[in-house]
């Protein structure tokens, strides 16, 4: 049986007045591994996409599904949504990945319009093991910071093509298992990380790490360097990077970016300024530089993003009755 049949007979709709929904909107894109020089059972041995969406719903949806021998991952990049599993319901808003075993009844339903997410059905036997890891049938969430590299793994898993050659395969090997490596990471905080364990206090933070954070918010405008930072403190930049990245979720100068790209999307929103200007306020001399980070993080360049705005701006926005 294809993924498509499973798929379509284990899943019901809730009707809506004077609105159709047809449940394939969830998997526009179906992968076949048809010319693959390997047998199911081979592929089976790591994990693969089975099909996947990059969805922007206007419309009210509820689909209901019996237990269906998959994985599934959603993640929210605006609106919400609603997962039903077990009587619990858990909320899928902006920022959060959702990992879920399909292998037990659950429903997904809109809450807020537009929701805008990227969902991908996948299978093979890894996944298992990080279904144990991760309790999957507890419906687990994470939160990934904007500018976190898991954003562009979920991003490239789109440019594999639904007829999979052996370097795509191979490549999506590497992007799932990132993917679920990271996550796994995230919920054991405690893991060993180069040779010392994390420390789950947020108390326990150095006090010059605070103080590199707090510059970072507040005068991302300025210029920074990890060299820079290790004069300043006098600790080495690898144990500065390392530790940052331990308390905050990622390495600083992506943290640096991220808060400068945030500065730039609102003056963007909120003044006339140009590209050029917005550049440089924000802390970057070379404006080609910040346009190609911003294209890379944001999925589009500053323009464009200015021109989209009044489709997106969160007073658009409806919550579904």
């Amino acid at each position: 049986m294809s993924f498509l049949e499973m798929y379509m007979n284990h899943i019901s709709v809730k009707k809506y007045t004077s609105i159709e929904n047809d449940p394939r909107i969830l998997i526009p894109n179906l992968y076949c591994y048809d010319t693959l020089p390997i047998s199911e059972t081979d592929r089976n041995a790591f994990p693969y996409l089975l099909a996947a969406g990059n969805l922007f719903c206007e419309n009210l949806f509820s689909f209901s599904f019996r237990p269906m021998d998959c994985y599934m991952l959603l993640f929210t990049t605006d609106g919400c949504g609603t997962l039903s599993v077990n009587g619990e319901n858990t909320l899928l808003k902006k920022d959060l990945l959702l990992m879920l075993d399909c292998n037990q009844n659950f429903s997904l339903q809109c809450t807020l319009l537009p929701w805008t997410f990227k969902i991908f059905f996948l299978s093979g036997n890894p996944l298992r093991l990080f279904g144990d890891l991760l309790s999957l049938k507890n419906a687990p969430v994470f939160r990934l910071p904007e500018f976190s590299h898991l954003h562009q793994s979920i991003q490239q898993l789109f440019g594999i093509s639904s007829d999979v050659s052996m370097p795509q395969f191979l490549f999506m090997q590497q992007l799932l298992n990132r993917i679920c490596t990271s996550l796994y990471l995230s919920d054991h905080p405690t893991a060993p990380f180069s040779g010392a364990a994390v420390p789950a206090d947020l108390a326990e933070i150095p006090p010059y790490l605070i103080e590199m954070k707090d510059a970072f918010d507040h005068h991302y405008e300025k210029d920074f360097s990890l060299n820079a930072c290790q004069e300043r403190y006098g600790i080495s930049k690898y144990r500065l990077c390392r530790e940052f990245s331990a308390f905050f979720g990622e390495p600083p100068l992506h943290y640096l970016n991220s808060r400068r790209l945030e500065a730039a999307k609102e003056m963007l929103l909120t003044s006339d300024l140009n590209i050029h200007a917005i550049s440089s306020l924000i802390g970057f001399d070379n404006v080609n530089h910040f346009i190609n980070l911003f294209k890379k993080y944001v999925g589009t360049t500053p323009n464009a993003f200015r021109q989209k705005a009044p489709e997106v701006l969160p007073s658009s926005h409806s919550p579904a009755q």
